[in-house]
């Protein structure tokens, strides 16, 4: 698998949104970090929102401070197919977080290369959980119809 970079998002209320908050819709809070990913192509790789990354050139440090984190390693033992997409959290344009908060990767979104889809929350949320990887929590939801 090649580097993918992360879908452009469209705002409320344009015509690529209409009809998207009908169904479950999931509120999650917005983090100012660095867009990162990490995926298995025979070993794990690392990329920013533009490109793949390596150790020189990395993004703030991402790839460095993750290349021997063991639980992306028994992540992809198991799911090699999925993607993770996230903030790496390093002072950006907000600086007001915990301290504890900082250089850590937050995922938030996990993309299916198999079947070329994104999982939703409430999937990927208990596997994450299982290999301790760090996510953006979802904060509220609500069920619409039409």
């Amino acid at each position: 698998m090649s580097f993918l970079r992360y879908p452009h998002l469209e705002r409320l209320g344009t015509t690529e949104t209409n009809g998207i908050t009908y169904g479950r819709a999931y509120v999650f809070p917005k983090i100012d970090g660095t867009n990162s990913s990490i995926w298995f192509d025979g070993r794990i790789r690392f990329g920013s929102r533009n490109r793949e990354l390596s150790l020189e050139p990395d993004n703030a440090g991402f790839m460095a401070a993750n290349i021997t984190q063991t639980r992306y390693s028994e992540f992809f033992g198991r799911y090699p197919r999925y993607r993770l997409f996230g903030e790496w959290l390093v002072p950006h344009t907000l600086r007001g977080y915990l301290e504890d908060a900082w250089n850590k990767f937050y995922v938030f979104d996990v993309f299916d290369d198999e079947t070329r889809q994104f999982l939703s929350y409430d999937t990927y949320k208990p596997i994450l959980n299982e290999f301790s990887i760090d996510y953006i929590p979802c904060c509220w939801h609500i069920v619409t119809g039409k």
